[in-house]
Parts: structure tokens; C-alpha cells; sequence
């Protein structure tokens, strides 16, 4: 397998959903990860980078071209969902501050650099025995509790609502 396809793959198991698979979302894994085609997920990092350098990283790494002004599409495709799945984490500054940096969480970390071994399966499910997948957490949004109301036709108040409207 290819650096993207294994993404690809760990994402898949995290349960994200098919948009958070693309390839885009791939190399944003690899990059805040820094992982080169020949590396190992084992020497996976996690330092502070900007949505700048991972476009570069991509570049230099993997010959796959972004324009700079694609930034927002980084932040609405793969920043956004990975920091709601608790996947990347910010430094807290302010979004339009040039110190504004991100990087993978610790329990992020330390679960990539399994991946491919005979305990990847184990540290997997305590992740996501402790945070909710992407996929829950949209589908508790859509499933939200309805509750039914009932209204009352009130004469007086629908004349009263009428003259206002005139």
C-alpha cells in the first residue's frame, strides 16, 4: 500500500466519514504526521504546523500541487472534522494570527505510530472507546429528538396579525 492509501486506511477504520477519505484529507495526515512515502507510521510527529505547510508538504513529498489560496478548503475538508474527532488539536491563538499552528493530538500520535502492528487493533478501539467516531457524532446531529407542538387557531389573533402585516 501506498503512504495514501494506508491514510486512507487508518481513517477508514476511525470511522470517518466518506468525504473525510478523500485524498486531500489523506495528505493532511501524512503531513501533520510527517510522513514521507518511506517512512514508518512508528516515526510518526506532532509538531506545530500551518495549513502552509502542510500544502508544501504535500508538494515536496508527494508531487500533488495546491494552490495556496486552497487553504480554506483544507480548513473545511480535513482541519474542521479532524479537530472534532479529536485527531489534531490548535495552539489557541487567534485563526487570522501568522503563530496560528496545528498539530496531532497526543492520543492521535500514539495511536498512528501502531498502526501496522499486531496492536493497532487494541489501541485502536481504547481510541475510539474514548472519543466518538465522526460518523456518531454527525449522525446524532441528523437524529435529534423532535418534539411535537400543537397549535391552537385563535381568531383574535390571526385578525390582529393581519392588520399589522397591512
Amino acid at each position: 500500500m501506498t503512504k495514501v492509501e494506508e491514510a486512507r486506511e487508518i481513517l477508514t477504520q476511525l470511522q470517518v466519514p466518506k468525504q473525510q477519505q478523500s485524498d486531500l484529507c489523506c495528505y493532511v495526515l501524512l503531513a501533520m504526521a510527517y510522513i514521507q512515502e518511506s517512512a514508518n507510521w512508528e516515526y510518526a510527529s506532532n509538531d506545530w504546523i500551518r495549513i502552509h505547510d502542510i500544502i508544501s508538504f504535500t508538494e515536496k513529498n508527494y508531487g500533488v500541487a495546491y494552490a495556496e489560496n486552497s487553504r480554506e478548503t483544507f480548513r473545511k475538508q480535513a482541519i474542521h472534522h479532524f479537530r472534532n474527532a479529536a485527531f489534531i488539536e490548535d495552539n489557541g491563538l487567534a485563526t487570522n494570527s501568522p503563530n496560528y499552528r496545528y498539530r496531532l493530538t497526543e492520543e492521535m500520535l500514539l495511536l498512528i505510530t501502531h498502526f501496522g502492528k499486531k496492536d493497532w487493533e487494541k489501541k485502536k478501539a481504547s481510541f475510539l472507546k474514548d472519543h466518538q467516531s465522526l460518523i456518531e457524532q454527525y449522525a446524532s446531529k441528523k437524529t435529534m429528538q423532535k418534539m411535537s407542538v400543537k397549535m391552537r387557531h385563535h381568531q383574535h389573533v390571526w385578525k390582529h396579525l393581519g392588520s399589522l402585516a397591512r
